[in-house]
């Protein structure tokens, strides 16, 4: 099947599930009063449904997008904001925020402001040590291990950080934690919206130069690119991405890696262009499939998003070391 017709029908099933998504387990009268406006149909849409899938859609395209810029920056297929521990470093930079209360004034998860600043300082505080201790941008076993060592780093800085908190603390980052789309309100969706169209507009800008970028340094300098400020420009925006979606939706695993990963296997291609708009597409899908299992796989009973998208995204990684073209 032509790479074409495949994503023409992704994007098919991927509306189905959509509709799906907004519609399950909504009686019929209750879906009739939304389109005409009846209060009842308005409130459980507009501030419950609705926000929830939008966040699925835009949060889906975002991580898709930073684990392009990922993969581009470290030359690495395998690159991602969570496998090279840049969202457990935005996940520690909320536990620092949460935590450390008396030393930063009383500064709590509600303030949305005080999530989204920690988050993108961990983001990039996770990246620059990546940068640091990988320097060789080559080497996939290198990345990988690295990417581990940091996110236990981090996991075990939050595990001590929260002997300083509370109860209740404890309570709500461990919610928090579990990854949900379902904490996005209604007028948060907009805010969601910015990390996509900025990581949509640094692609489609720069999309020459990544591609140059990609061939190595000395052919992105014989083109005409100048390395040192793309690659800034890649870890500013890789992080900024990654640390947005992580403040409102949590931590949310593998779509980053996942999502570029097929696009660029169906496409048999790396040039951003062709990959760019795929690579958003199975984002969306990833993340809106995991949302509609985490809500309806078990009646009565919400799972962890990010669990699930761990569940589908191994077996993908796992048969990419399986690859020869990857060892």
């Amino acid at each position: 099947m032509k790479s074409k017709t495949l994503h023409i029908l992704l994007l098919v099933v991927t509306l189905g599930l959509i509709y799906l998504d907004f519609t399950l387990h909504i009686e019929e009268p209750i879906l009739m009063s939304t389109f005409f406006g009846f209060d009842e149909g308005n409130v459980i849409f507009s501030q419950f449904r609705q926000p929830r899938v939008l966040a699925a859609i835009f949060a889906g395209a975002g991580l898709s997008l930073a684990g392009l810029i990922m993969q581009t920056l470290f030359r690495n297929p395998l690159a991602g904001p969570y496998l090279v521990g840049i969202t457990p470093g935005a996940s520690f930079g909320i536990a620092v925020m949460l935590f450390a209360q008396p030393l930063l004034s009383n500064l709590n998860l509600n303030n949305q402001f005080n999530i989204l600043t920690a988050s993108i300082l961990g983001s990039l505080f996770a990246l620059f040590l990546q940068l640091i201790l990988n320097r060789g941008f080559e080497s996939t076993t290198r990345l990988l291990l690295t990417g581990m060592v940091l996110s236990f780093l981090f996991a075990a800085g939050v595990d001590l950080l929260q002997n300083l908190g509370s109860f209740e603390q404890i309570k709500q980052f461990s919610l928090w934690g579990m990854g949900s789309f379902e904490r996005v309100t209604a007028t948060e969706i907009p805010l969601l919206v910015a990390p996509a169209i900025l990581g949509l507009l640094f692609v489609l800008w720069n999309r020459f130069k990544l591609d140059a970028y990609l061939l190595g340094d000395i052919y992105a300098i014989s083109s005409g690119v100048n390395v040192k400020s793309i690659r800034r420009m890649m870890i500013w925006t890789g992080a900024i991405i990654s640390g947005w979606i992580t403040a409102y939706c949590g931590p949310v695993s593998f779509v980053g890696l996942i999502a570029p990963h097929i696009a660029k296997q169906i496409c048999k291609s790396e040039s951003h262009v062709k990959i760019l708009f795929p690579s958003i597409l199975w984002g969306i899908f990833l993340c809106v499939t995991a949302d509609l299992l985490a809500h309806n796989l078990i009646p009565g009973i919400t799972l962890q998003v990010n669990a699930i998208c761990a569940i589908i995204g191994a077996p993908i990684l796992i048969y990419s070391f399986s690859k020869k073209h990857f060892q």
